[in-house]
């Protein structure tokens, strides 16, 4: 009976690989923050931004199922008040610039010209906000958010029918994080562009 040699040896070889990587990712499974950043870089569609910044009930506060009272069983002004309108949208840039980096970008900015010169945002005033993540001075991030969020503006200004005297600018620098900064995918969800209607 003759062995077949080499050819067991891949096998063996292939199959300890494979099981090595189920183990690994059963053990080391990817962090909470990565997932969140991976989720977020999906498109946002014109409808999707009609539907958040649109004239729709904004979202409330607290989850329906949940009534929460104040004493006397008033609810406190905390509590009823509504969440703002805004959406964050995932802008790529070139390292240490107001270039925009992809094909992705390019396409959800279009997106947003689209949604904010339709019927149904065209009327209403917004901020466009820059956010950066924790790497670098406190000055230089809020002055490299503004120019981002400048950009942005600038970019949805050429790009569609957008009233460009609705859109104001802000930079909030490093101030504002939505997720820690210690490794890449956090600092990923931190480097954004939010949409809040002004109203």
């Amino acid at each position: 009976m003759r062995s077949s040699g080499p050819r067991s040896l891949r096998f063996l070889l292939a199959s300890a690989l494979f099981a090595s990587t189920l183990l690994a990712a059963a053990l080391f499974p990817v962090p909470a923050a990565q997932a969140q950043a991976q989720s977020q870089e999906r498109m946002v569609s014109k409808q999707e931004f009609i539907e958040k910044l649109g004239n729709s009930q904004p979202a409330q506060s607290q989850p329906q199922g949940i009534r929460l009272r104040g004493p006397g069983g008033v609810k406190s002004g905390a509590q009823t008040a509504q969440a703002p309108k805004e959406i964050a949208i995932a802008i790529h840039f070139k390292y240490d610039s107001t270039e925009l980096a992809d094909e992705f970008s390019r396409d959800q900015l279009r997106e947003a010209g689209e949604a904010f010169s339709s019927d149904e945002l065209r009327g209403l005033a917004f901020e466009v906000g820059g956010h950066t993540d924790a790497l670098g001075a406190d000055a230089y991030n809020l002055d490299l958010s503004v120019r981002r969020a400048q950009a942005v503006k600038d970019a949805l200004c050429r790009g569609s029918q957008v009233d460009c005297g609705k859109l104001l600018v802000k930079g909030y620098g490093k101030s504002q994080p939505v997720a820690g900064n210690d490794d890449e995918a956090g600092r990923a969800l931190n480097r954004r562009v939010v949409f809040k209607r002004l109203d």
